[in-house]
């Protein structure tokens, strides 16, 4: 039984909230290792920035924790919380009150590991990957798509769009976008196969710098949060896969902080904004 607590460990109303959603696997011999334990491994290294092999001695071995995460991101039990947590926080935000709008957006980040797609994004002068997500108007995730640095974003925007539609997300009617999405083939898509207007929110005539958008500001906001986690602060994965698997994590740790409060955690409010 541990005895060292961290900061990134899930509380006992945390867990019960996750707890039931983890499969259990049968056949083999009889488990030994707390799942806690295994999902504390994990959100510590995604708050740390540690590498596997790195883990505190307390927490499960390293190959036992990395191999409940590569079962986990691939049998769907990671977007099962995820999707269910976010019905919750919805609920507790703004009960009753359908989320209509959604917002894309891309950010350009280093990688450390090498693995598949990589590229440049000369615009930022970035090697690397580029995380390309939809959230709500709450700026929770909807969707994740990550690529090289060099793709371009309307190019990987149906990737990330073609995601909704595996999601009850009947009411959302607008989805908001940047310059970058401003392509005739990107509009085409939409009208083929989504239900929602995508509409491009453009800078203000003659703006120089940096100007906050309206409506949009909520997606720059969830790039802020993601940032969090150090394991986010580069793209530290081999593959896509991974790294889109880190950034759900991300947000199911943010989202159960926000349920279940920790005590040395002030209470989360949206702020009032003009």
């Amino acid at each position: 039984m541990r005895t060292q607590r961290y900061p990134s460990d899930l509380t006992d109303e945390q867990w019960a909230f996750v707890g039931p959603l983890i499969p259990v696997y049968t056949g083999g011999r009889p488990r030994k290792t707390a799942l806690r334990d295994v999902l504390d491994a994990i959100f510590y290294i995604l708050r740390t920035g540690c590498q596997w092999r790195f883990l505190p001695k307390d927490f499960p071995p390293k190959s036992t924790v990395w191999g409940y995460f590569d079962a986990w991101r691939h049998d769907g039990t990671l977007d099962l919380i995820h999707d269910l947590l976010r019905d919750r926080v919805r609920k507790q935000a703004k009960p009753g009150r359908p989320r209509r709008t959604a917002s894309i957006d891309s950010q350009s980040v280093d990688t450390s590991s090498g693995g598949e797609a990589r590229g440049r994004d000369n615009a930022k002068n970035i090697n690397g990957r580029k995380r390309h997500i939809i959230v709500d108007s709450l700026g929770l995730l909807l969707a994740v798509v990550v690529t090289a640095a060099d793709v371009d974003d309307a190019a990987a925007a149906p990737a990330a769009l073609g995601q909704l539609a595996e999601q009850p997300l009947g009411h959302v009617r607008r989805v908001f976008a940047d310059n970058k999405y401003h392509n005739h083939a990107l509009y085409g898509w939409v009208v083929d196969n989504g239900w929602y207007d995508l509409e491009i929110v453009r800078r203000p005539p003659g703006a120089r710098g940096w100007v906050r958008l309206p409506i949009r500001w909520t997606v720059e906001r969830t790039f802020a949060w993601l940032t969090k986690c150090r394991r986010l602060s580069v793209d530290r994965e081999k593959s896509t896969r991974s790294a889109e698997a880190m950034i759900r994590l991300a947000m199911i740790h943010l989202m159960l902080n926000r349920l279940c409060p920790k005590d040395e955690v002030s209470e989360f409010h949206y702020r009032e904004t003009g």
